[in-house]
Formats: structure tokens, C-alpha cells, sequence
């Protein structure tokens, strides 16, 4: 496989759907609604290749936060788990969102543990003729950069309005969530070309299906 050939297959692992980086992440789970849901996050490789595809981690800090994580095997794979941690509550925050159901506290709480050492290592600077919140620039071996991204990401999201319009993928088996900024908010597919096709596909043969047998 030619270097070209390997940057386009990781560009095609993940999808970029959910019109937030927090909603993009819990999307690297495939069909969650399924019983084999498939993790694209295999390996803190995986997850810097999110985080970079995604733009919450520059391209500077990629190679030394990969240089860190094959010096610190062990630490690079609990950061992993505290992403994949991360991720299945910030599904059941949204999923709940998505119908009007509370979260569960414990899902809160445990973002805002997060958001909190993201809030430790973060600062105020001039942008755009105003002031940003961001983060120091990362030192060392500090693996867990793309998790306090991914919570300063997350608490935006569920402190903004955007939360009234996400939205889960009315597909049976898939579970993705986005932003429903459509202009009557009436979006029901994660994707029209996949789930909604899917869906399509479906209604179609259930049709011809009960013609054939109404003519018997």
C-alpha cells in the first residue's frame, strides 16, 4: 500500500456526519443499535487519526503526542479506555437529549470530572478581536490531549442550544446522532445516501411485497 493509498484509507474509516466533533465521536461506534456494534477506535493511534481528521488536535501536535504514546504504552491505553469511556456516556447523554429524556447524573458528573482537568490545563488568549478559551500548549507526555479536547468539545455542545436539535438516525440498527440544522429540522437520516437509502430500499420491497400477495 502506497503512503497516498494509506492516508485515503484512513480518511475513509470514519465519517464526519454529526455536525459536532463531541456528535462525530460517539459516531465511531458502527451501528449501535445492533448486537456487534463495530468500534473504529481500535488502538490511541486511532484515536489521534479522529482527532486530527477531526481538527480538535493540529497536525504539530500529532507526531509528538504518537512519539509519546509508543514511549508510554500502558498510559496511551488507558487514555483509550477513558475515551471509550467517554464516549458510551456522552451516547447515553445525547441519545436521551434526541427524545426528551433526562441524562443520568452519573454520565454528567462524570463529564464534568473531564471538562474539569481540561479546564486545569487551559487558558485565556486574544482571538479575533476577542478572547478564547484554550487550551497550554501541550509538554511532555500528555496522552490525554484529545480527551480534554473531546470534553471542552462536549460541554459546548450540551450548554448551547444546538442540544434542542440533535437527533438519532431513525435507521433500525444504526444509532448515529447528529445536529438537525436542516430548515424545518425534519432530518431523520444520519446519511440519505446510506441509511436513508437503506430505508428506502425497504419501504419499496414491503410495497411490491403486498402487491403480489393482494393479488395472490
Amino acid at each position: 500500500m502506497t503512503r497516498k493509498e494509506s492516508a485515503d484509507f484512513s480518511l475513509k474509516r470514519f465519517a464526519f456526519l454529526g455536525g459536532d466533533p463531541s456528535v462525530d465521536f460517539v459516531n465511531t461506534v458502527e451501528e449501535w443499535l445492533s448486537e456487534n456494534p463495530a468500534d473504529k477506535l481500535k488502538s490511541y493511534g486511532d484515536l489521534l487519526d479522529w482527532s486530527q481528521q477531526a481538527g480538535i488536535v493540529g497536525s504539530e501536535l500529532i507526531s509528538p503526542l504518537r512519539k509519546a504514546a509508543s514511549e508510554c504504552e500502558q498510559d496511551s491505553e488507558r487514555v483509550l479506555q477513558k475515551a471509550r469511556l467517554f464516549r458510551g456516556r456522552m451516547y447515553r447523554i445525547l441519545a436521551a437529549a434526541a427524545v426528551g429524556d433526562p441524562p443520568d447524573s452519573k454520565d454528567l458528573d462524570a463529564i464534568t470530572v473531564l471538562a474539569r482537568k481540561a479546564a486545569a490545563h487551559s487558558r485565556l488568549e486574544r482571538s479575533d478581536g476577542g478572547f478564547a478559551w484554550v487550551l497550554d500548549e501541550a509538554k511532555g507526555c500528555e496522552l490525554d490531549w484529545p480527551l480534554w479536547e473531546l470534553a471542552r468539545s462536549a460541554v459546548a455542545l450540551l450548554t448551547s442550544k444546538s442540544l434542542e436539535h440533535v437527533r438519532q438516525c431513525a435507521d433500525d440498527t444504526c444509532g448515529w446522532l447528529f445536529i438537525d440544522r436542516s430548515r424545518n429540522h425534519s432530518r431523520r437520516w444520519c446519511d440519505m445516501s446510506s441509511c436513508g437509502n437503506r430505508a428506502k430500499a425497504r419501504r419499496n420491497y414491503a410495497r411490491q411485497k403486498a402487491r403480489r400477495l393482494a393479488a395472490g
